[in-house]
């Protein structure tokens, strides 16, 4: 078959299918057109989710809070969020939890971590007649030493019973007195309980 003859059935193939030719250059660039606005809005998406993800915690501090609250754990909170603020977040606070040496407008600091005490026991609260007749008896000079007191004589100061000697000394395993004041860094010894037994205890 000569070239001419070629074109020519090729020219008259073009003519009787001309609608279906037409249809289907159109059908193929709207599939490719399509294939590419696709790839686009995913790419559009993910660069989205990664700015959406950055912004979550733009202007963000996590705080660390256990404790006698309802919901404890990391909380990702506004940096200027006051301690009132951390504990609506989380549920509250549970009800035995002691608030009485929290200071509920503190300001918030990343990485902090709250610790939420719960109410000594009226045990441990309130010192029986032998504990105020051993500590009414005793010399001003012979202080307790809160370093290598034992529970026994732990518990001979006003007010402390069982739960906060075994605070104490639970404390001074990882870490010593290195004052007086320091016992205020132990798990319910407040500063009126501190006031109370300031003046019989000691570090030497």
């Amino acid at each position: 078959m000569s070239t001419k003859n070629i074109f020519y059935s090729f020219k008259k193939f073009i003519l009787k299918n001309k609608s279906i030719i037409i249809f289907s250059i159109i059908l193929i660039l709207s599939i490719i057109s399509l294939i590419i606005q696709n790839s686009k809005e995913k790419s559009s998406i993910l660069v989205n989710d990664n700015q959406l993800e950055k912004e979550k915690y733009e202007g963000k501090i996590a705080v660390y809070i256990s404790g006698e609250v309802k919901n404890p754990g990391v909380y990702y909170i506004d940096e200027e969020s006051r301690l009132v603020d951390l504990i609506d977040i989380c549920g509250g606070f549970n009800e035995n939890a002691d608030i009485s040496e929290l200071n509920l407008a503190e300001k918030l600091n990343d990485a902090e971590k709250i610790d939420v005490p719960k109410i000594i026991e009226e045990e441990d609260a309130e010192p029986n007649m032998s504990q105020q007749e051993s500590i009414s008896n005793e010399n001003e000079t012979d202080l307790i030493n809160i370093n290598t007191a034992s529970k026994e004589e732990l518990k001979e100061l006003k007010g402390i019973g069982d739960t906060l000697a075994d605070n104490i000394i639970e404390y001074r395993k990882y870490t010593k007195f290195e004052n007086i004041e320091d016992i205020l860094n132990v798990n319910g010894i407040g500063n009126s309980k501190f006031e109370a037994i300031r003046e019989y205890i000691c570090v030497d």
